[in-house]
């Protein structure tokens, strides 16, 4: 399952949540690879995050459908006033196991969930599931 994490430069509002997986609903169902439907599905992180994941067993992801993810994510973004590009936003636990958004650093790098990660099992390691 290839993976793709879009990390918030601060933490989404309850509404906006709601509207962001709306929007993940809406693009997913009309997701596609040389014409073909790619099964896949998406969640808000921790009001912080979006995680898609692709089921690439059929079809795969091609480079057209990836730069589809990457303005759609930055079109929510600007209608939200969200940078969701910076690379150094990082979500990291707290001593009370909350997630926290937080700028990396070579001591966060390995226990954070960050947008270098790819894999479906990664990030559910990282995210404790």
């Amino acid at each position: 399952m290839r993976t793709w994490i879009f990390i918030a430069n601060r933490n989404l509002t309850g509404f906006e949540t709601t509207k962001v997986e709306e929007e993940i609903k809406n693009f997913l169902a009309q997701w596609k690879s040389h014409g073909k439907p790619i099964k896949a599905n998406g969640f808000c992180f921790e009001n912080a995050a979006i995680v898609l994941v692709a089921d690439e067993t059929d079809v795969q992801a091609s480079g057209c459908s990836i730069d589809k993810i990457n303005q759609w994510v930055r079109t929510i973004g600007q209608n939200l006033g969200i940078d969701f590009f910076d690379r150094f936003n990082v979500l990291t636990k707290d001593l009370s196991a909350n997630w926290d958004l937080a700028r990396f650093t070579h001591l966060n790098f390995n226990e954070s969930i960050n947008s270098t990660i790819t894999s479906w099992d990664e990030f559910n390691k990282k995210a404790g599931k």
